[in-house]
């Protein structure tokens, strides 16, 4: 509709210009970012306080003596770390 109105306001004839407008390649770089080193190092240390963290756990609850499995507190961290950690390893 206003492709109509424009011609008919700039009394250009139709089919004047066409082919002129028309898109024939279209070429995207790579937008996928390079990893950076630092939050590299940021989730190594993240994962050391992890498995700092489930051995803590494991110990304190044999020590004193709480009647529950050590995987219900570990399972949950380390599944949580692991899809964390995938997400940015395989981000697109």
């Amino acid at each position: 509709m206003f492709a109509n109105l424009l011609q008919l306001l700039s009394r250009r004839p139709a089919g004047a210009g066409e082919g002129h407008g028309i898109v024939e390649e279209v070429r995207v770089p790579d937008a996928r970012e390079s990893r950076s080193p630092r939050s590299e190092r940021i989730i190594i240390g993240c994962w050391i306080l992890i498995a700092l963290k489930c051995w803590l756990v494991a110990w304190l609850m044999a020590a004193y003596h709480v009647p529950i499995n050590p995987w219900w507190v570990v399972g949950p961290t380390l599944a949580a770390a692991a899809i964390t950690t995938g997400l940015y390893l395989w981000r697109t």
